[in-house]
């Protein structure tokens, strides 16, 4: 019996990117892939993911259109469908911030062109500037707290 039911074929927008996105090892993919991890190898000791998990999810993130392999095999790429998920793992980390913002795993997403800490998922409200993967700098707490930029790595 499936764990979950299968929003694929739904009519409903938000029905078919839970189909899509609903999936943990997937949020946790993406924010690997954002901060500059692109190779099986990284994806795996980020993520703490099986070598079976993280080929199942990387299998239906290339079908579903998110990433792509590199023609090398080197590793993969976000596409800009990819790269469009940026304000949903900004929507969890303001989610986290607002429930618990003294919580461990902080994650501070700034404006990459005037600093501020961003309280929108996808604009600054400081500049107005696009909260992309170029315009955007995260600081997790995990690490340290020192800002770093994201990859943007749709071609």
């Amino acid at each position: 019996m499936p764990l979950r039911s299968d929003w694929s074929s739904t009519t409903c927008p938000i029905a078919h990117a839970a189909d899509v996105l609903a999936d943990p090892w997937v949020l946790l993919v993406l924010r690997e892939m954002f901060s500059g991890r692109l190779r099986f190898d990284e994806l795996r000791e980020a993520t703490g993911a099986a070598d079976s998990v993280l080929a199942r999810r990387l299998a239906s993130m290339t079908d579903a259109g998110l990433i792509t392999r590199e023609a090398s095999g080197s590793g993969y790429r976000l596409t800009d469908a990819g790269e469009a998920t940026l304000p949903i793992l900004h929507a969890y980390a303001n989610f986290t911030r607002a429930t618990d913002p003294d919580g461990p795993w902080g994650l501070t997403v700034t404006c990459a062109h005037c600093g501020a800490v961003a309280a929108s998922v996808d604009r600054c409200d400081q500049c107005r500037a696009e909260l992309d993967a170029e315009g955007t700098r995260w600081a997790r707490r995990s690490m340290g707290g020192t800002p770093f930029a994201l990859t943007g790595a749709a071609a």
